[in-house]
């Protein structure tokens, strides 16, 4: 992401942009609190004000968290994960809580680095040490819980990493000058209220033990559209797709759970999560941000195509189109290996096959009436195992096969997309679509673009653009860096209306995916 200066933040501040929203964070002096760019209160002077990369760094540096604009609560930033690959590594272990259990030597030789670089790189990249990025990421997690869940206190400070409720109510006070109890808006008992008044027997709706947290995705959000794209592509089993839900079964530190996303009236998602680990609702909340392109700013995005006379009228017509993305990496590459050259009904039933085969069988207490039975085979499960007999091709089982020996040998969380890609590239039958493809959905590349696609390039027709890919993509050149965005508004051209459902029937491959 390009660098901004103090003055660009300053003007972002003044028009409160929320484009910016997620990328920087204001510290007024005067008052000692920090908030997002978007926040309502009176702007500040700008001699009273400096600008950090993070709300940790602002943590960090003793500033408060703001009540109204609830920083914890902005985007996903990309410099609290950071651009280093050791320090996104260790970023991601702190979330895990590798500074809860552990010492930052620990933490150090986890990465394989010394503890004086680890330190030295983490502040460079992150603007706070590792143990402050750990100690304010635990505030924000509780605050955002206290305000978003419906979990008890003694819970929040469990899953947050406090060691016990005394602590917790201790530097909850220290960090927002308050209890934890003062933020709590009574999703719990609007939640308890609404399951007990529901005589239904519909195992989508609220129950009395769901564990809530409420996300808000940046708007405009276009809840039809992303909804209509997984109802079209879930696989049976495995995933249940509803007019305002999204399901799935999950397994975490051996825990088997099923998650239900709902989308409210009020353009908010609920998850409820039903199963014995309480302690894995952010982690869920997490990807369900970036199975659904929660943070996507899509002010900022669709403003690069409203002079593109392809892509303007499509913009007009829905604003809040979304990249969707997956909810495991191994998954999606195994679902865009079987779409190759297949309709997306032949893909789900193929995929359909190997969940029933050789996915994990859920508890039918708790997926019971759900039509979900099972988890996504591991690709260690899956390594030689016979896949012609599903249905496949000779070529397209090895190549599925070679799929899953790459995943099962190598931990990818670690790795970056480059890296990631150039390993798959080197499997006979992965071509460009495929690459793109898994780009766009599994890496959350958003200039992503698989010109070769029927589908896209059928929409560019639709609207007078180029026909073949070679032109398509030379003139994507001027939807960069959001092309991931640009193929989903081509897809929606082939949508007649805004029930969300895909008439897309293929997504075939290009002759060098063969």
């Amino acid at each position: 992401m390009e660098q901004i200066n103090d003055d660009i933040c300053y003007t972002a501040l003044l028009a409160r942009d929320n484009r910016f929203d997620g990328r920087f964070y204001t510290a007024v002096k005067t008052t000692g609190i920090f908030c997002r760019p978007i926040c309502p209160a009176i702007t500040p002077k700008r001699q009273n004000v400096e600008f950090y990369p993070t709300a940790e760094a602002a943590m960090a540096h003793g500033y408060r968290p703001c009540l109204r604009c609830r920083p914890e609560a902005a985007p996903g930033s990309a410099a609290a994960a950071g651009v280093h690959a050791t320090v996104r590594r260790a970023v991601r272990l702190i979330e895990e809580g590798a500074l809860t259990e552990g010492s930052l030597e620990d933490l150090a030789d986890r990465l394989g680095v010394g503890t004086r670089h680890l330190r030295r790189i983490f502040k460079d990249y992150t603007g706070v040490a590792p143990q402050e990025h750990a100690r304010a990421r635990r505030l924000l997690r509780a605050r955002q819980l206290i305000v978003d869940s419906n979990l008890t206190m003694t819970e929040i400070a469990d899953i947050a990493g406090f060691r016990s409720l005394r602590r917790f109510n201790d530097a909850m006070k220290e960090a927002y000058g308050h209890a934890p109890t003062a933020f709590r808006r009574g999703i719990r008992g609007e939640n308890v209220a609404l399951a007990q008044s529901e005589q239904t027997e519909d195992p989508f709706l609220l129950k009395r033990d769901d564990m809530i947290l409420r996300l808000k995705p940046r708007q405009p959000f276009d809840r039809d559209f992303i909804l209509g794209f997984f109802r079209d592509r879930a696989i049976p089993g495995l995933e249940a797709v509803g007019p305002d839900y999204y399901a799935r079964g999950f397994l975490i530190a051996d825990a088997p759970g099923l998650m239900i996303c709902r989308f409210t009236n009020k353009g908010s998602i609920e998850i409820c999560l039903r199963g014995e680990d309480r302690g894995s609702l952010l982690e869920i909340g997490g990807r369900v941000r970036r199975l659904f392109d929660l943070d996507a700013d899509m002010v900022a995005i669709t403003a690069v195509f409203a002079s593109d006379p392809l892509l303007a009228p499509l913009v007009q017509k829905r604003p809040g189109l979304r990249v969707p993305g997956c909810w495991d990496r191994f998954e999606l590459a195994m679902r865009a290996v079987l779409g190759q050259q297949v309709s997306v009904a032949a893909a789900r039933t193929l995929a359909g096959r190997i969940v029933a085969r050789y996915g994990q069988a859920l508890p039918d207490a708790l997926v019971a009436g759900t039509g979900i039975t099972h988890l996504c085979p591991e690709p260690g499960t899956l390594q030689g195992h016979d896949l012609i007999s599903i249905g496949l091709t000779r070529r397209r089982a090895q190549t599925l096969s070679d799929v899953i020996d790459l995943f099962a040998a190598n931990d990818l969380n670690d790795q970056t997309g480059s890296e990631i890609l150039a390993q798959m590239a080197k499997i006979k039958g992965i071509g460009p679509w495929t690459l793109n493809y898994f780009a766009l959905r599994g890496l959350g590349d958003p200039d992503a673009f698989p010109a070769a696609d029927l589908g896209i390039l059928k929409g560019s027709q639709m609207g007078g653009g180029s026909a073949t890919a070679k032109e398509l993509e030379k003139h994507s050149v001027a939807w960069r860096p959001w092309r991931a965005y640009a193929a989903q508004y081509l897809w929606s051209a082939l949508i007649p209306d805004r029930d969300g459902h895909d008439v897309i029937t293929k997504e075939k491959d290009h002759e060098n995916d063969h």
